[in-house]
């Protein structure tokens, strides 16, 4: 992608679908919108929405800050993702233990359950080497043959 070639931007269902027909569109969806052609890409967001009521529609202040941020790094802009996102209010989730994140799920905060320093997977032990290593010779430019 060319930076300033595509926008993010929260997707605004029509409020009269194209068809009868259509399936209802819910949800907090972006757009990904080209501007050297017609293309369009839908993203949904995957974490539960932070609706008290549950509302599959409703649109945080994170999720917006989000799709923003997603924005300027497409304009080609420096972006502070984790100072920007630490400064957006959080909103509680109406269940906290019903949407867990990936580091919950491998045990962050509980006794035993994750080990500190790894970055996943076997590790250096498994494959004698260094895991940073892997692979080196494939994305030297593959002389063996092999494609990165």
């Amino acid at each position: 992608m060319v930076p300033t070639d595509a926008h993010f931007i929260p997707y605004r269902k029509p409020a009269h679908p194209s068809s009868p027909s259509s399936p209802p569109i819910n949800g907090r969806i972006f757009v990904l919108k080209f501007s050297s052609s017609s293309q369009r890409h839908f993203f949904w967001m995957q974490s539960k929405s932070q609706s008290a009521q549950g509302e599959p529609d409703y649109w945080s202040a994170r999720d917006k800050k989000i799709g923003e941020l997603i924005d300027q790094l497409l304009q080609g802009e420096d972006v502070d993702i984790f100072t920007a996102l630490a400064a957006v209010p959080q909103e509680p989730y109406p269940d906290p233990d019903d949407d867990e994140s990936m580091e919950d799920v491998e045990g962050t905060g509980h006794p035993g359950g994750h080990h500190e320093g790894g970055s996943g997977g076997a590790g250096p032990g498994a494959t004698g080497g260094d895991i940073r290593e892997e692979g080196e010779d494939a994305r030297e430019g593959g002389a063996d043959g092999a494609r990165a």
